[in-house]
C-alpha cells in the first residue's frame, strides 16, 4: 500500500478506505468540535458547571454539531472514500447515509451526555469517547448499506 494509493484513485481496499475514512472523520471530528465549542460555549454561554439547563444546552449543541458535521462527512466519503458519485440515487444514498448518522448521531448524544453530565467527565473527552464509538458503527454500517449493497442494486 503507497501513498498514491490510499489519498489518489478509486479503491475498493477496505484498509485503504478506512484509511480515508479516518482521516475524513478527523475532519468532521475538528468541524464538529469547533461547532460544540461554538454553541456550548459562545452561543449559550455555559462553562462546565451543571445545573438545571445543562442536559438542554449539552444534547442542543451536540446535535446540531453532529449534524453539520454530517453533512461534510456525506461528500467526502461519497466522492472520496468510496468513490460512488451518480447522478440516479444520490438522493435515496444521502436519505439513507443520514438515517445511519441519525442513529449515531443518537448513540453520540447518550453517550456524551451521559459521560459528561452523569459521571462528570469533561464536555470534550465525552465527545471525543462518543466519536471513535460513532466512528466504527458509522463506517462499518455505511460501508455495507449505503455504498455497498446500495450499489448492488443500481
Amino acid at each position: 500500500m503507497t501513498l498514491k494509493e490510499i489519498f489518489v484513485g478509486k479503491t475498493e481496499n477496505s484498509a485503504i478506505q478506512l484509511i480515508r475514512n479516518v482521516i475524513v472523520e478527523a475532519t468532521r471530528i475538528a468541524i464538529n468540535m469547533l461547532i460544540l465549542w461554538l454553541m456550548y460555549y459562545v452561543i449559550f454561554g455555559q462553562t462546565d458547571s451543571i445545573d438545571e439547563k445543562t442536559y438542554t444546552y449539552t444534547t442542543i449543541s451536540t446535535v446540531v454539531a453532529s449534524m453539520g458535521s454530517g453533512i461534510v462527512n456525506f461528500i467526502f466519503s461519497t466522492i472520496w472514500v468510496f468513490h460512488k458519485k451518480q447522478k440516479n440515487g444520490n438522493i435515496l444514498r444521502f436519505v439513507v447515509f443520514t438515517l445511519i448518522g441519525a442513529v449515531g448521531l443518537g448513540l453520540n448524544t447518550l453517550i456524551t451526555v451521559v459521560l459528561k453530565d452523569n459521571c462528570g467527565i469533561n464536555l470534550f473527552l465525552s465527545n471525543i469517547v462518543a466519536q471513535i464509538v460513532v466512528f466504527f458503527f458509522n463506517f462499518f454500517m455505511r460501508k455495507y448499506i449505503v455504498y455497498t449493497k446500495m450499489s448492488e442494486e443500481k
